[in-house]
């Protein structure tokens, strides 16, 4: 399970501290004075800045296992896919059930504990940076630009839809030159898109990378049963499917699924953002639906309805009878097995697809925690040099 490794790295300019030992007046985005901290009272400060600093420890470390995660359960399921197809058609070995159940169960629950842990430490570090902002540490100017302009980078090159949450963290406030946004106020916007990326674009992704895992596992198990509905004759110059049973069997996957919603994770939204997330996702416009006064993005199962009209174009009684068998001659009977595999590639590329996306948006958040990380660690070592010196 070899995953993506992000190296973003920029290094970032030490912040200053007034060195006066009275109190220094200067101006909040609203105008109001407030005064910054004398040396002595640097303590709570750097007290904020080592907590932050190890909650993103945390945050990075349970970024890396939930992709990691994510990844395996897909790779396997893609394996699983290839075994039992080869099985079905070649008559090999199925996977045994038992151990393909232990070995999901397994996955499942790493990457429930995954989730928990990296929404667990996203929350602290979303609390650890409010903290920050409240201790009245100062930054520079130039510091504040600095970490402004990096996190524009890291979304400089990201999906629009990534790029609506990073628009107030790199930017100042309307109205607002950079030199009037309080350290306190960057903080508490840095605080409250962290949480918002997390849930609003990256939560998206681990929703519908995991519905389309279930669906892909139920489709996985059909092929699992193919070898006992593909037989030949004794000359081997005929092949019997039990087509009947095959249609049943892809019918009920599709009318399990295709009003399964992926997006949004919860009630309707627009047309309009609909159609942006489809297009997000690679999905085809067909599957952006209305439902109520809203609508929703569904799962593709245009594959699966192709694989079924291909069954009818066998015999057209597939539709009513399960018991239904086509005789074909092995020339015929490979000309349907090329179509129905390349359309069981297509629901693996798309579930591949999917989960590459969920992990360029794991990573574009872990090199948001990475930016901050180190502009946390350059405020720490000139907090301790200010202490001792």
């Amino acid at each position: 399970m070899n995953g993506i490794q992000t190296t973003l790295s920029t290094p970032l300019t030490r912040p200053q501290l007034a060195e006066t030992p009275a109190a220094a007046p200067r101006s909040d985005v609203a105008g109001v004075a407030v005064e910054t901290r004398a040396a002595a009272s640097q303590g709570p400060e750097l007290s904020a800045l080592n907590t932050a600093q190890n909650k993103a420890d945390a945050l990075r470390q349970a970024n890396e296992a939930a992709r990691r995660t994510v990844e395996g359960q897909t790779a396997y399921e893609s394996k699983l896919a290839d075994q039992r197809w080869q099985a079905a058609i070649a008559g090999g070995e199925q996977p045994p059930a038992e151990r393909v159940a232990f070995q999901r169960g397994a996955l499942t629950r790493a990457l429930d504990e995954a989730r928990d842990m990296q929404t667990l430490a996203t929350q602290q570090f979303v609390g650890a940076l409010k903290s920050v902002g409240d201790s009245g540490y100062v930054m520079s100017i130039e510091q504040k630009s600095k970490l402004q302009a990096d996190i524009a980078d890291v979304f400089a090159d990201a999906p629009p839809a990534a790029q609506e949450f990073a628009a107030r963290m790199s930017a100042p406030a309307p109205g607002a030159a950079k030199d009037m946004i309080s350290d306190r106020e960057l903080w508490e916007m840095i605080s409250e898109s962290i949480g918002n990326i997390k849930d609003g674009y990256l939560g998206v992704y681990e929703n519908v990378v995991g519905k389309y895992i279930e669906f892909y596992q139920e489709f996985s198990d059909i092929l699992s049963q193919m070898a006992g509905w593909i037989s030949s004759n004794d000359k081997g110059d005929k092949v019997t499917l039990s087509a009947g049973k095959l249609y049943a069997a892809l019918k009920a996957l599709k009318e399990k699924y295709q009003n399964t919603v992926l997006f949004p994770t919860s009630g309707t939204t627009t047309e309009a953002e609909a159609k942006k997330w489809a297009k997000e996702l690679g999905l085809p416009e067909s599957c952006v639906q209305k439902k109520g006064d809203g609508y929703v993005v569904v799962i593709d199962t245009g594959p699966v309805q192709k694989m079924m009209d291909a069954l009818k174009g066998l015999n057209p009684l597939v539709e009513l009878f399960p018991d239904t068998k086509v005789e074909m001659d092995n020339a015929k009977f490979q000309a349907w097995q090329s179509g129905f595999k390349a359309q069981e590639e297509s629901l693996k590329n798309t579930l591949q697809t999917l989960t590459q996306k969920y992990s360029n948006a794991n990573s574009l958040f872990d090199n948001l925690v990475k930016v901050l990380s180190s502009t946390i660690s350059s405020c720490t070592e000139t907090a301790k040099s200010f202490l001792q010196g």
